[in-house]
């Protein structure tokens, strides 16, 4: 499924670029800055989900350290 994806994002890419060389060689300066606009607007996408995943990660993983001393630290007072 990721070789799929992969070729398939490779094929969006080349053809993207090509659209945009060609817009720019035929005068559509527009339909050019538009296509550059959809390539920057998925990119941002792209780094605010990465962003979104990375928080989730992080509070997820402070809980169970949490969760975790202070199991620790209860076991460790029953003992005593």
């Amino acid at each position: 499924m990721k070789k799929i994806m992969l070729r398939v994002l490779l094929v969006v890419a080349v053809l993207m670029l090509a659209a945009i060389v060609t817009c720019f060689y035929l005068g559509y300066f527009m339909q050019a800055y538009f296509l550059i606009f959809i390539i920057l607007t998925v990119l941002f996408a792209m780094g605010q989900i990465a962003n979104l995943n990375n928080n989730v990660w992080l509070h997820r993983n402070s809980y169970e350290r949490r969760i975790e001393e202070e199991t620790e630290r209860y076991r460790h007072d029953r003992e005593q």
